[in-house]
């Protein structure tokens, strides 16, 4: 999920300037630039604070931009402007990027962790504060799905247990216990069985199979969503009524869509991330105004540790059309929050989305990777530094 640029068009997520409609450029029939010679093609993309990470159709990682803390998974911690592959040769079903690490689970249902690891969030002795490839989390639990956070991170395995690892200052590790960190996966305190889990910023987020969401962790601004401001040690059900079918979360706000097809936000609204121009917090849900019915949401914001980074939210349709609301930076001026949602790219149909702090991806429905935004990391994966806008294609290794 996740400084300022110093240099080029943008001094951050320049959001606006490619989240704005280019319905000028082709029309309905216009299917997007193409890729760079030889580029490969990806599954997936996920985005953190300064990297980005692509899964190939066979399960391969490859990630891109910054490595101080050999956050790019391939045995060294020098950056690269275009994708490496990551070290191991593990074959992946996902992998999910965190601020400054990535998880990936495997088909035999283990979980490895790379990067960051100041807290724990990549399952290993504090001591190592990063890790330059794949390390196996500890445990033998049958891991179906896993999500990194800032700095914490959650799995879920096949009998619909969440446990989560990392910091735990707010009780995001939902537990139950205050301690302050856990190297090692512990279990989160329910007896619900979950489909789906989402890692915040200092929150969690999980999505039974009656389609209640429960959320757990920091609460000052609302982001638990259970109408008051309380820490939650253990999952709480998020107010309102809703049944949900996806959820994605960012900084301290999260968001989902309900079988309905309508989509809701709560917590932060400092960057109009709620799809709410006021910037009020919510501690309940509120329905996303303008959207069409979407299939898949993201969350994203760098606000807690990147000041000048707004946070936002972006979802898919069925058609591949990507919508996005919230904090933009237009020109290296800050302009506050979008008024509601905007069209991305129009004509550009996407699989996937990868919401970094400064910087958006998205694989093609043809499975090319394409990102705009700041790229002071080479987290753009073009092969320059040159921050972007429109979106640019992600060039071979």
């Amino acid at each position: 999920m996740r400084g300022s640029i110093r240099n080029g068009n943008l001094s951050g997520l320049a959001v606006t300037l490619f989240l704005v409609g280019i319905v000028g450029c082709g029309g309905e029939d216009f299917t997007g630039p193409a890729a760079p010679d030889g580029a490969i093609r990806f599954e997936s993309v996920t985005s953190g604070y300064f990297h980005s990470c692509g899964l190939t159709p066979d399960g391969r990682a490859y990630c891109w931009g910054g490595n101080t803390w050999g956050t790019l998974g391939d045995g060294s911690r020098t950056a690269s402007n275009r994708p490496v592959a990551v070290a191991g040769g593990h074959r992946f079903k996902g992998v999910e990027s965190g601020a400054g690490h990535t998880c990936g689970v495997t088909e035999s249902g283990q979980v490895y962790c790379w990067g960051l690891n100041d807290e724990g969030q990549a399952g290993e002795d504090w001591v190592i504060r990063g890790l330059e490839d794949p390390h196996r989390l500890p445990g033998n639990q049958f891991w179906v799905e896993v999500s990194a956070g800032h700095d914490h991170s959650c799995a879920l395995t096949n009998d619909g247990v969440v446990w989560c690892w990392g910091d735990n200052v707010t009780g995001h590790l939902g537990s139950g216990d205050t301690f302050n960190k856990s190297f090692q996966p512990v279990r989160v305190a329910s007896s619900v069985s979950f489909n789906t889990v989402v890692a915040g910023y200092y929150q969690s987020c999980a999505l039974a199979g009656s389609g209640q969401m429960y959320c757990w962790g920091r609460n000052d601004q609302g982001q638990i969503g259970d109408g008051s401001n309380q820490n939650r040690f253990t999952p709480v059900p998020v107010a309102g009524g809703l049944t949900f079918r996806a959820l994605g979360g960012g900084d301290a706000f999260m968001c989902g869509i309900t079988t309905g097809g309508s989509t809701w936000c709560w917590g932060s609204n400092r960057s109009g991330e709620l799809g709410d121009p006021s910037l009020q917090n919510q501690a309940t849900p509120v329905e996303v105004e303008g959207l069409p019915e979407l299939r898949k949401i993201y969350g994203a914001g760098g606000a807690f540790t990147l000041p000048s980074a707004p946070a936002y939210a972006c979802g898919l349709t069925s058609a591949g059309e990507a919508w996005c609301w919230g904090g933009a930076i237009r020109g290296g001026l800050w302009e506050g929050p979008t008024d509601g949602p905007i069209r991305v790219e129009s004509g550009i149909r996407f699989r996937n989305l990868g919401l970094g702090a400064e910087h958006l991806c998205g694989v093609t429905t043809e499975g090319w990777a394409f990102c705009g935004g700041a790229n002071y990391a080479g987290q753009l994966g073009d092969g320059t530094g040159q921050d972007r806008a429109p979106m640019v294609g992600v060039v071979r290794p």
